[in-house]
C-alpha cells in the first residue's frame, strides 16, 4: 500500500502542506495511505475527516524529534493521547533521522513537508522559524519512492491497512433524567404564577429538548451560571437565539422573557434540524478567568478543558515579519503595506526598489499559513469523564488545554460552551457595585432622552457614528425601540438598505403609521423587515406554515437555496390561496430582505446591557464619566469629554474635584495610567514632591504630570518646568545663591511667567488627550449656524459650527472655547466650520448661503423659523422642493451646501 509519511502546516514554521491540494496530489500519485508526523497530535482529526472521505487510510503518528511513535490501532492513538508514551503492542516506534535528511540512516521514513510546486513557500515559511533543517521534503515521485520502497516494505507491513476514527459519546457532567428535567421547570414556572400561555410553551419546548436527549446541556449550563452568580461573576442577561427559550429563561441562563417579547424557541432548536443547541455566555471580562478556576475546581480539572486556535499570517503581519528578518526599514514596510492595499497589487513608486519587491512577493507566499498558536477567546469543554486520553491535552496557567481546535471537537463528537469576556458588563458591574440590573424595570425617561439627542460615549453597541446616527433617528422610549436601534446597525439590514429606508421614514411619523395599519405583521418596526423573527411571523400569518417550517424557510433564504425556499412555500397552504400578483411581491419581498433581517433575541439582549449603561450616563454621569474616561483609548476621549461639557455639566479635577459636588471629578493620575500617586499632591512644595519621587520618576514623567495640571498648587506650569531639572538634580531653586544660606534676600531676575488659559489648554491636550482649562469662545454671529463644536464632537452631528483657530507650537486647532480639534491645513482664524457625523469637513470665512437638502420628506414639526440664508431643499425622486428660511429642528441634513 502506496504510503506518505507527512508533516503538516500545523507544525509551526515547519510545514506548508494544505489539505486540500495534498489530497488531490496524494490521489493523482496513486497513494493509498499516508500518516500523519507532527509533534502534536493537533491536525489529525482534520486530516483524517478529509483524507479518509477520500478514501485514503489515514494513521495518527507523533514525531518528538528524531525518534517516531505510530499507532497500530484505536488502542495505540489512545496511547499517543497521553503525554507520556511508552513502549507498546500499540505503537510502532522507529529512531534516527528522516531518510531525507540522512540517505545512510537507518529510518527509512520520508518526510514530506511541501508539495512539489511549494518548495519557496516552504523556505520563505521556515526561514521565520529555527528548528528546519533543510532538505528535499517534497513528495516522493515515482522514481524515488521505488528507491525506499524496499526499505520501506518492513515498515510498512507493521502499519494498520484500515484506521477509523471513532466518535466519542460526550456527556455533560449535570445530569438529569427527562422526568426530573420537567418537573424542575414545571415547578419554577408554576413559582413565577405565570399565565396559561407559558405553560402550553413550555410543553412544546420540552417535547423538543426530551425528543433531542439534550436536558443535561441546559443543567450543565445552569450549573455554570449559578456557579458564576456563588462567585460574584456576572452573566449578561443573554445572547443569540438562546434568549427565544423559555427552558433557558426559566434555569436563570436568560434574562429576558421570551414569551412577552414574542420571540420564537424554533429559532434555537426545532424537530425539522438536527443542529445541536448553543448557548454562548457573556460573562464580566474582568471575572473570566476567576470563573474558569471556579469551573475546574467544581467539574474536576480533568473534565474541562479550555481549547486552542491558531493564527494565520495576513499579509500586514507577513510584511512585519519577513521586514524584521530581512532589516527592512519599518517605515518602508508600514508604506508597502498601505500602498499595496495589504497586498492586492504591487506599489508603483517601489516599481525600482528590488528589496521591496521581494518583500512583497515573500510575504504573499506566506499569506494563510499559521503564525502562532493560542486560547479560544470564549470556547470550553465540560465532560461527565477525565479527557485525559480522549484529547490531546495541554496546560496553561493551571487549567488543560485541548489541542485540538473547535472544528476538531466537533467533528469527533464534543460540544463546547462558550464563555466570552464582556468588558461592558465588568463597567456596568463597578458601576452598580455588584447589584445586577437586569429584573429591574427599563422605562426611565431621562435614559431614552440622552440616547436620543446621541449622547452614546462608552455605550455598548451605540457609539460609533453610524449607530449614533440610527439611535437619534429612532429616538427610543422603551427597550423594544433600542433593541431596534441595535438592529439596524448590523451590516445586514444596512446591507439591504432598510437602516437607510427606516431613517428616512423617521421624519415622518404620520407615513410610519399608516404602513403600520396596513402590515401589522411588521408594526414594530415601522413596516419593515429588520427581525429574522418576523420571518416567523409572515410564515405563520400569511403561508400558515408552523414556526419549524417558518425558521427553515429562513434559513433557506438567508442561505439563498432557492430550490428549498421554493419547495417550502409551495408546500405551504396560504401561499397557494394568495391572487398571483400578491404571491409574486411576497415572493420578492421575502428573498430581498429576510435573508439580511436580525436575531431580536440578541438585539433584545444587548439593548438591555446599552440601556443600564446609559442610565447610569443619564443619571449618576459622576460615576459612569470617571469610570469609562479611564478605559477609553486616547482617541475616544475628546468626544465623551465633550459629551460631559454639552450636557452642561462640570469638569473638575485636582482640589476642585475634592470640595467641589455636582460635577464629574476626574483623578489626573488616574488618567496618565499612575495608581501610585494621590489624587491630589500632599507635599508643601514642588521641590519636596520631587524629591519625594525622584526615583520614580524621569523628565518625561515630571513634565506630564506638570501639564496635566496635577502640580497646579505649586505655581504656574511655565515655571515648574523651568524649575524642574534643577528639581531633579536635588537642587533647591531657593538656595541656589549662597548668600541665602546667611540669610540675605536677593531679588529676582526674572520674571514669573504667567500662564495663559491657552497655554494651560494646549498642555493638557498634549498628555491627557483632551482639555480641562476651556476659553474665550469664538466672536461671531450664530445666524445660520447649527450648534457648536462641542456638541457636533459629542453627538455627532452634521451641521455647521462657528469656530475660532488656535496656533501653538506648530500645530492649529479649531475650537469653541470649550472643545479643540487639531487641523492639518491653514484656515482662517476665524469663520465656520462644516460637520460630518462629528468630523470638520470644510471651513469658511464667512456665510452667504446655506442649503440643508433631505432625501425624502420631512414633515414640517421638524422644522423651524430662520434666516433669509437658508433654506431647506427636499428631494424625492426627481423633483425638488425648497422651504426658504427654515432649518431642521434638532435633526441633521443628508447634506449641507454652501457658500
Amino acid at each position: 500500500m502506496k504510503t506518505a509519511f507527512l508533516i503538516t502546516k500545523h507544525e509551526l514554521f515547519g510545514s506548508v502542506l494544505e489539505i486540500k491540494d495534498t489530497t488531490e496530489e496524494l490521489k493523482r500519485r496513486g497513494y493509498r495511505r499516508c500518516v500523519i508526523l507532527d509533534s502534536s497530535l493537533s491536525s489529525f482529526v482534520k486530516w483524517y475527516s478529509v483524507l479518509s472521505s477520500s478514501g485514503i487510510v489515514t494513521v495518527p503518528g507523533l514525531r518528538k524529534g528524531y525518534e517516531y511513535w505510530i499507532a497500530k490501532n484505536e488502542s495505540g492513538f489512545r496511547e499517543l493521547l497521553v503525554r507520556t508514551i511508552h513502549d507498546s503492542e500499540n505503537l510502532i516506534n522507529i529512531k534516527g533521522k528522516p531518510r531525507n535528511l540522512d540517505s545512510s540512516s537507518k529510518n527509512p521514513i520520508w518526510e514530506c513537508r511541501y508539495l512539489d510546486h511549494q518548495s519557496e513557500r516552504f523556505r520563505v515559511y521556515t526561514s521565520l522559524g529555527s528548528s528546519t533543517e533543510e532538505a528535499d521534503y517534497s513528495l516522493p515521485d515515482e522514481k524515488l519512492y521505488y528507491e525506499i520502497e524496499e526499505d520501506l516494505a518492513e515498515l510498512l507491513s507493521r502499519l494498520p491497512k484500515e484506521f477509523h476514527l471513532q466518535k466519542i459519546d460526550h456527556v455533560f457532567p449535570v445530569r438529569a433524567s427527562p422526568e426530573e428535567f420537567s418537573s424542575l421547570l414545571r415547578r419554577t414556572l408554576e413559582s413565577k404564577k405565570l399565565e396559561s400561555s407559558y405553560s402550553e410553551r413550555l410543553n412544546r419546548e420540552l417535547s423538543v429538548i426530551i425528543s433531542k436527549d439534550i436536558q443535561d446541556y441546559f443543567m450543565t449550563v445552569s450549573k455554570i451560571v449559578e456557579i458564576a452568580k456563588n462567585n460574584n461573576c456576572w452573566i449578561g442577561p443573554g445572547r443569540g437565539s438562546a434568549v427565544g427559550s423559555l427552558v433557558s429563561y426559566l434555569l436563570g441562563i436568560t434574562r429576558i422573557d421570551p414569551v412577552e417579547e414574542e420571540l420564537f424557541f424554533e429559532r434555537f432548536l426545532s424537530l425539522k434540524r438536527n443542529d445541536p443547541p448553543d448557548i454562548d455566555l457573556d460573562v464580566d471580562d474582568k471575572s473570566r478567568q476567576k470563573l474558569l478556576n471556579k469551573l475546574g475546581e467544581y467539574f474536576g480539572h480533568d473534565c474541562f478543558c479550555l481549547i486552542s486556535t491558531a493564527s494565520t499570517f495576513s499579509f500586514k503581519g507577513a510584511a512585519r515579519e519577513i521586514g524584521r528578518k530581512l532589516g527592512v526599514d519599518g517605515q518602508r514596510v508600514s508604506r508597502l503595506i498601505e500602498w499595496s492595499k495589504e497586498g492586492q497589487r504591487f506599489p508603483y513608486a517601489f516599481e525600482n526598489d528590488v528589496d521591496m519587491k521581494q518583500l512583497f512577493e515573500m510575504s504573499k507566499l506566506v499569506v494563510g499559513l499559521y503564525s502562532g498558536f493560542s486560547i479560544h477567546a470564549a470556547g470550553v469543554i465540560l465532560s461527565s469523564i477525565p479527557l485525559t486520553g480522549l484529547i490531546p491535552l495541554n496546560s496553561n496557567d493551571g487549567l488543560a488545554v485541548s489541542l485540538w481546535d473547535m472544528d476538531s471537537l466537533r467533528i469527533v463528537g464534543f460540544q463546547k460552551i462558550d464563555l466570552l469576556g464582556l468588558k461592558n458588563l465588568s463597567f456596568l458591574k463597578e458601576m452598580t457595585k455588584g447589584r445586577e440590573p437586569w429584573d429591574y424595570p427599563t422605562n426611565d425617561s431621562k435614559t431614552y432622552e440622552t440616547l436620543g439627542r446621541g449622547y452614546t460615549s462608552g455605550v455598548f453597541q451605540l457609539e460609533a457614528p453610524f449607530a449614533t446616527r440610527v439611535v437619534r433617528s429612532v429616538k427610543p422610549v422603551s427597550l423594544r425601540d433600542l433593541s431596534i436601534a441595535i438592529a439596524l446597525n448590523r451590516p445586514g439590514p444596512i446591507k439591504s438598505g432598510v437602516t437607510e429606508r427606516f431613517l428616512r421614514l423617521s421624519r415622518t411619523p404620520s407615513e410610519i403609521e399608516k404602513i403600520r395599519r396596513k402590515v401589522p405583521v411588521l408594526a414594530e418596526t415601522g413596516g419593515l423587515l429588520v427581525y429574522q423573527e418576523q420571518v416567523l411571523k409572515i410564515a405563520a400569518s400569511m403561508l400558515s406554515l408552523e414556526a419549524d417550517d417558518g425558521e427553515l424557510l429562513r434559513r433557506a433564504i438567508s442561505k439563498k437555496e432557492k430550490e428549498a425556499v421554493d419547495g417550502l412555500l409551495r408546500s405551504s397552504p396560504g401561499y397557494s390561496e394568495l391572487q398571483p400578483d400578491r404571491r409574486e411581491k411576497l415572493y420578492s419581498f421575502l428573498v430581498n430582505f429576510a435573508g439580511y433581517a436580525f436575531n431580536k433575541s440578541h438585539s433584545l439582549s444587548y439593548a438591555m446591557i446599552a440601556y443600564w449603561l446609559a442610565y447610569f450616563k443619564a443619571n449618576h454621569p459622576e460615576i459612569f464619566y470617571p469610570l469609562i474616561l479611564a478605559e477609553l483609548p486616547r482617541n475616544s476621549l475628546p468626544r465623551a469629554v465633550a459629551e460631559i461639557r454639552d450636557q452642561g455639566l462640570k469638569l473638575c479635577a485636582g482640589k476642585e474635584a475634592s470640595q467641589s459636588s455636582g460635577c464629574v471629578s476626574l483623578s489626573i493620575p488616574g488618567l496618565l495610567k499612575n495608581h501610585e500617586l494621590r489624587p491630589v499632591p500632599v507635599e508643601d512644595s514642588f521641590f519636596t514632591f520631587v524629591r519625594n519621587n525622584r526615583s520614580k520618576y524621569q523628565a518625561r514623567d515630571l513634565e506630564r504630570l506638570i501639564k496635566s495640571g496635577y502640580l497646579d498648587g505649586f505655581g504656574e506650569r511655565n515655571e515648574l518646568l523651568k524649575k524642574m531639572n534643577d528639581a531633579l538634580m536635588g537642587v533647591d531653586p531657593e538656595l541656589k545663591s549662597i548668600r541665602a544660606v546667611f540669610g540675605y534676600k536677593e531679588e529676582s531676575q526674572e520674571k514669573n511667567e504667567r500662564d495663559t488659559l491657552i497655554d494651560r489648554a494646549m498642555m493638557e491636550l498634549e498628555v491627557l488627550g483632551f482639555n480641562l482649562t476651556e476659553i474665550e469662545p469664538p466672536d461671531l454671529s450664530r445666524v445660520a449656524t447649527d450648534f457648536e463644536i462641542t456638541t457636533a464632537l459629542a453627538c455627532l452631528r452634521t451641521g455647521i459650527a462657528p469656530y475660532r483657530r488656535v496656533d501653538y507650537m506648530g500645530k492649529s486647532f479649531i475650537t469653541d472655547g470649550r472643545s479643540f480639534i487639531e487641523i492639518s491645513n491653514q484656515v482662517p482664524i476665524q469663520g465656520y466650520v462644516l460637520f460630518k457625523s462629528g468630523r470638520p469637513f470644510e471651513m469658511k470665512e464667512r456665510i452667504m448661503e446655506v442649503n440643508r437638502v433631505f432625501f425624502g420628506p420631512i414633515e414640517g414639526k421638524y422644522l423651524t423659523d430662520a434666516a433669509r440664508i437658508e433654506n431647506v431643499v427636499v428631494r424625492t425622486g426627481t423633483a425638488q422642493k425648497v422651504i426658504q428660511k427654515e432649518k431642521p429642528l434638532d435633526t441633521d441634513a443628508d447634506e449641507i451646501i454652501w457658500k
